[in-house]
């Protein structure tokens, strides 16, 4: 069943995004389509948060282990610039490709496997020095790749299914994470398949859609002149001339830091505050995360759902942000592990419900989507990207707020990062472009 409109009577000048494309390429955003895209973005996903999120401590662990958490921090560090750089500008530069490939397909090929090449040979450094430059070229091409599969929403996607696409982009991370835990512990640590298994398997999910996604070769006069000021401009978007645009990156960036408070400090939290030790976190951690995967993945699917059939985005990002809101108080407030998972939940729900329509609100109200759509779809992504370095910088001198006996306040950080979410949804209240 073809779910795009096959209507090919607009003008050119009045199309949509996704209306031209189907018209220029004859090929309809059917369930097949969906199917395959999702499962490019889950291979995308578990290629690069696999690493990020275990084996890339590992190997550091392995090289240095005396020294592994300062140089853990320094090898993240040089992986979130080059992060926060590569989606912008490759989005840009896809966007003027004139490739007989299409715009699209050679940056989510090429961008893969250089990002595969670049993390198997993280297994084969001898020093943390080829760590940190074999996860900074992983970064990049990962992030060429994502600002091109990205773009494939706003371009390809008619607005009506936006919301349930939306809600699986939302859950694909989680599946990354999750998946990629539940791999490595089935094919181990040592030796360097922990790095070759996930680009595999990632490679297995990618090659569908790239095989036959259909994309026509735009001419230099339909893209503009690629020159030094379109990349020097790929890392901004007036924010006063795209005001629903910017309120939409601001509320994500709040809601982003608060989640990145949560994530990143857990395990201190439950040392801390709780009482466990570096012997029998583990456990609780991989309990807390699963659930979190789980409710992320529940609410994600049915808010995207709902909101196509209901025509409505905004009350979903709102509900969203309040609700972490209420999970924030939870942790902040709790005295054991029962409040802590309770939490948990709470937030995974909330961040399901953003995640499940966030990025089909953005895509309502993208500047210039029939020709620049990777660019500001890579420049919205930076409202997440950037909360992974900011967090960690904030996290001390939250910390540090009342704080006594040599402990951190955790209360007060959390609470901090309930007022980020409360704000979050205020500014996506103020969006006059969607409902």
């Amino acid at each position: 069943m073809t779910l795009a409109s096959n209507s090919t009577s607009a003008a050119t000048g009045t199309d949509s995004a996704p209306e031209l494309n189907l018209r220029l390429t004859g090929q309809a955003v059917d369930k097949w389509f969906v199917t395959r895209y999702v499962l490019a973005l889950a291979g995308l996903w578990t290629a690069l948060l696999t690493p990020a999120s275990v084996t890339l401590a590992i190997r550091v662990g392995q090289l240095n282990p005396e020294g592994k958490a300062g140089s853990l921090a320094v090898v993240a560090s040089v992986g979130a610039f080059a992060a926060l750089i590569a989606n912008p500008v490759f989005g840009a530069l896809s966007d003027h490709s004139t490739s007989r490939f299409g715009q699209r397909r050679p940056f989510i090929a090429g961008g893969f496997l250089l990002g595969a090449l670049a993390t198997i040979g993280i297994g084969f450094a001898p020093s943390i020095a080829f760590v940190a430059i074999s996860w900074a070229a992983a970064q990049l091409a990962f992030n060429a790749a994502v600002a091109a599969l990205i773009a494939v929403l706003p371009e390809r996607v008619p607005a009506r299914l936006r919301g349930r696409v939306a809600g699986f982009m939302g859950m694909v991370p989680q599946f990354g994470v999750v998946g990629g835990t539940f791999l490595i512990q089935f094919i181990g640590t040592a030796g360097v398949w922990m790095f070759f298994a996930p680009a595999v398997i990632g490679l297995v999910l990618v090659l569908p859609f790239v095989l036959t996604l259909r994309e026509t070769p735009r001419s230099r006069e339909q893209v503009g002149r690629l020159d030094w000021r379109v990349l020097a401009g790929a890392l901004w978007i007036n924010p006063l001339k795209h005001r629903d645009y910017a309120l939409a990156w601001a509320g994500r960036f709040l809601a982003w830091i608060a989640l990145y408070l949560l994530t990143t400090y857990k395990t201190y939290y439950l040392i801390d505050k709780l009482g466990y030790t570096t012997k029998n976190v583990a456990s609780i951690l991989f309990d807390a995360m699963l659930v979190l995967a789980v409710c992320v993945a529940i609410s994600s699917v049915g808010s995207g759902w709902l909101s196509d059939r209901i025509g409505r985005r905004k009350p979903f990002v709102v509900a969203g942000s309040l609700l972490f809101t209420g999970g924030m108080l939870v942790v902040a407030f709790g005295t054991g592990i029962e409040h802590f998972l309770l939490g948990i939940a709470i937030s995974g729900l909330a961040q399901g419900l953003y995640l499940g329509v966030d990025y089909a609100l953005i895509a309502d109200v993208l500047p210039d989507q029939n020709t620049a759509a990777a660019k500001g779809m890579g420049v919205f992504n930076l409202a997440g990207t950037i909360p992974q370095t900011l967090a960690p910088v904030l996290a001390p001198a939250l910390l540090a707020i009342g704080a006594g006996g040599g402990r951190g306040n955790y209360t007060a950080m959390y609470l901090f990062a309930a007022v980020f979410a409360l704000v979050s949804a205020a500014f996506i209240q103020l969006i006059r472009g969607v409902k």
